[in-house]
């Protein structure tokens, strides 16, 4: 039974990576006050994404709750927290995002995380978040909530965060604190 509820939601996530979005926005869905039906519940997940192949996510969670909302739409989420690794196109550690709660929206290939919040990239770069969307599809991440960007060369705080997986691009709106470390 376990290896058959691993081999498809392995399936029906593969999707995630191979699909287009229409909206990189997820706020309508995080927030949905619509009833859901929970059809599993499993704990010490570990869950493998690929494209073709090649893995480009590692998920695990110590409990992930499969659920069915509105239009059948396929929902995982991770009310005791997760941790997500992005992989490059050659399998070696491209980021890693760790966070309290997390909810997967397969459709949409989207996820939102919150609550201690912790991006780094193989850069070192680190991203402390109270909340991230991720799309993707579109490889990216979005933020509305305040966020610190951290890195060898200073740290800055703003809201209104768009950035690519790894972080090698972001964009931070309304900046109100940054340091920068000229001892270099």
């Amino acid at each position: 039974m376990k290896i058959r509820y691993v081999l498809i939601l392995c399936l029906v996530l593969n999707g995630i990576l191979i699909s287009c979005v229409e909206n990189n926005k997820i706020n309508d869905l995080k927030y949905s006050s619509n009833e859901f039906q929970s059809l599993e519940t499993s704990t010490g997940v570990t869950l493998n994404f690929s494209d073709l192949g090649k893995s480009k996510l590692l998920l695990k969670a110590p409990k992930l709750i499969k659920l069915i909302g509105d239009e059948e739409r396929l929902i995982m989420e991770c009310p005791e927290g997760l941790e997500l690794i992005f992989y490059d196109s050659l399998m070696r550690v491209e980021s890693v995002l760790v966070a309290d709660y997390g909810k997967l929206f397969s459709n949409e290939q989207q996820l939102f995380v919150k609550e201690n919040v912790i991006f780094n990239n193989y850069n070192l770069d680190t991203l402390f978040a109270e909340e991230l969307e991720i799309d993707f599809a579109k490889d990216s991440v979005y933020s509305e909530k305040l966020v610190t960007f951290s890195n060898s060369e200073g740290r800055i705080k703003g809201t209104k965060l768009k950035s690519n997986s790894n972080f090698t691009f972001f964009q931070l709106s309304d900046v109100y604190e940054s340091h920068v470390n000229y001892n270099l």
